[in-house]
């Protein structure tokens, strides 16, 4: 539980104060226990936030994975809807973890370098197989390749929509949506109207 709870206050005094302002004792503090208790739990502050930055893209691969599985049974135009407001809809729920998120993707630290590399092929493959398998289900006229295309533009779209999230209020927000599900379906040669 205070693993836990360490963890947490860590991506939460990152989100305030970046990696050098986010010290062992605010930690701590906010934790409520000494500065000296969190090397019981970690060696440094390296691995104190190479723990804690690996257990926010954890909980974000997770968090994918349960919309999907959430919606895995419905037509694929909704499941990309799903991916997308479910995306939009967590990130504005954890905005602590949201902010660091944003500053490892822009900056990551040295030490989080390759994890955060690793953490996107592993999104990306995952993405790209679950995808493949109800594309193919509800368009089977669409081949594979033409498949990963539609999957590798919706990736690109989903970023695009994650950038936005702290630029626009709900409305413009849920009208962008509404412009990717557009382009979802003329690509997936649907009506364009």
């Amino acid at each position: 539980m205070t693993k836990e709870k360490i963890l947490q206050a860590a991506i939460n005094q990152y989100s305030l104060y970046s990696y050098h302002g986010a010290t062992m004792r605010k930690i701590a503090q906010e934790v409520g226990i000494k500065p000296a208790s969190i090397y019981f739990f970690y060696k440094n502050k390296e691995s104190l936030f190479l723990d804690a930055f690996q257990k926010l893209l954890k909980d974000h691969l997770n968090q994918m994975k349960e919309i999907l599985e959430d919606v895995h049974d419905e037509p694929i135009l909704s499941i990309f809807e799903a991916l997308l407001k479910g995306t939009v809809d967590y990130h504005k729920k954890h905005e602590a973890e949201t902010n660091v998120y944003i500053s490892l993707v822009t900056s990551p630290p040295k030490e989080i370098h390759q994890t955060l590399l690793e953490h996107i092929q592993t999104f990306d493959k995952w993405m790209t197989h679950s995808l493949l398998e109800l594309i193919r289900r509800d368009k089977p006229e669409i081949d594979e390749a033409h498949s990963q295309k539609l999957i590798k533009q919706f990736s690109v779209i989903l970023d695009g929509v994650f950038w936005e999230i702290k630029l626009y209020n709900d409305q413009e927000l849920k009208q962008q949506i509404d412009e990717a599900l557009y382009i979802m379906r003329v690509l997936m040669g649907g009506n364009e109207k």
